[in-house]
């Protein structure tokens, strides 16, 4: 037990490190500090010297396990008396900040590799079981304190922009920040750019409804603005920010009406669809609800997904097949062939998901957003094979709002 001691001395005091008295703390640092310096400078170092410095690193030891803070106090002082001026020993504190830093990226790119990867939800096809980023037009900026509750609760931000000359938006495209959230970049003829925390497609449904943004038979065209003019005054609510449960199906197989995230490797989600749809394509991850398994016959009969013939019998297909507010009314709803002649699920017309007991990569499972009426999912690119599949969405992490918690 007297061997454990020390040990446990550590865990603990690595544990409540907040509520360690401070000659413990530095008591660990210096045994710490002297351990790297012996790691690294042993072949250097005087025999004679070594066996000091190794008498007082068991030393110190030994007094942290005793809780001896005197004796503790005045070995520190004597290793740093002893050990500063020797070359090696006393660390830039620069050099320990990136390699804290290194060991935190190394530690969070693991977890998200292989155990729980956060996922931001940039788009409005999972509504209103989950919310993507929402634009909301208003009129005044709220003062201060209700901009940073807003921000706490909703994960929002304000944009105030307004043009300082005569321009006019010549291009834009979305982009990823720190691996988690969606923003859009404008770029203007004056060569100004302009940076929106929002997801390509809102921002262009944004501009359409603003009058800023029109289809003609030569393709989009942006009006200019004035200076002076209002270029953006709204709020941007961020969309949830799920975890993704990435070691779940390893241990189980997917179920039939949870809700999953997948890559979109070899899927072609660049079809022809409907103008708002169409603006999602460009992600390279989707969340939608699993509605059909390997093996499946799946069918579209609105307002339900048949499976087999029969009405899926999963709570969470049939709240979205009931068509109650705030819920689309009409449920799901199958694509009519004369407008998408190369859609997978049209008015009737079946899809028998493969199996692939030989090949399990290959395995298909159907995806549909739960915001039918806004969604580009397998009725216009098919199925989903296993390899795309990343895991469940387990979890709303952030912001605290109705959705935060456990997702079902």
């Amino acid at each position: 037990m007297r061997h454990l001691l020390p040990v446990l001395n550590v865990i603990v005091d690595s544990c409540f490190a907040w509520f360690t008295p401070s000659w413990r703390r530095n008591g660990h640092e210096t045994a710490a500090a002297l351990r790297r310096y012996l790691n690294h400078f042993r072949p250097g170092i005087k025999e004679d010297k070594l066996e000091e410095l190794s008498t007082m690193q068991n030393k110190l030891r030994q007094a942290l396990a005793s809780w001896k803070k005197e004796e503790v106090q005045n070995l520190i002082l004597a290793i740093h008396t002893v050990c500063e001026p020797m070359p090696g020993f006393k660390r830039n504190g620069l050099v320990e900040m990136v390699e804290s830093f290194f060991i935190i990226m190394v530690v969070f790119l693991g977890i998200r590799t292989y155990y729980a990867q956060p996922f931001r939800i940039p788009t409005g096809s999972m509504q209103p079981t989950l919310n993507g980023i929402i634009v909301h037009p208003i009129e005044e900026i709220p003062s201060a304190p209700t901009r940073w509750w807003h921000t706490l609760t909703l994960g929002s931000s304000y944009i105030d922009e307004v043009a300082d000359t005569d321009k006019r938006i010549v291009g834009m495209h979305q982009q990823q920040k720190w691996l988690l959230f969606t923003e859009t970049v404008l770029s203007f003829d004056d060569r100004s750019t302009l940076t929106i925390p929002a997801a390509q497609g809102t921002i262009m449904q944004y501009l359409r409804e603003q009058g800023k943004m029109i289809d003609t038979p030569l393709g989009l065209q942006f009006l200019p603005y004035r200076a002076g003019e209002t270029i953006m005054k709204a709020r941007v609510d961020a969309g949830d920010m799920v975890i993704v449960n990435r070691m779940a199906y390893h241990f189980r197989k997917p179920e039939r009406g949870e809700t999953f995230v997948f890559d979109t490797r070899g899927i072609n989600t660049s079809g022809k669809t409907t103008r708002s749809i169409e603006d999602q394509s460009s992600g390279t991850h989707y969340i939608k609800r699993l509605c059909g398994l390997p093996g499946d016959t799946i069918c579209i009969s609105n307002p339900h997904v048949l499976i087999n013939g029969i009405p899926a019998k999963e709570n969470s297909m049939g709240i979205v097949a009931a068509g109650k507010q705030p819920f689309n009314p009409g449920g799901y709803k199958a694509l009519d062939s004369h407008l998408y002649p190369h859609a997978y699920l049209t008015a009737g017309r079946s899809i028998i998901l493969r199996a692939a007991q030989d090949t399990p990569n290959l395995r298909e499972y159907i995806a549909l957003g739960d915001n039918t009426d806004n969604s580009l999912d397998s009725r216009y690119w098919g199925p989903v094979r296993q390899f795309n599949i990343l895991g469940p969405a387990s979890f709303t992490l952030w912001p605290f709002t109705a959705h935060w918690g456990s997702i079902h």
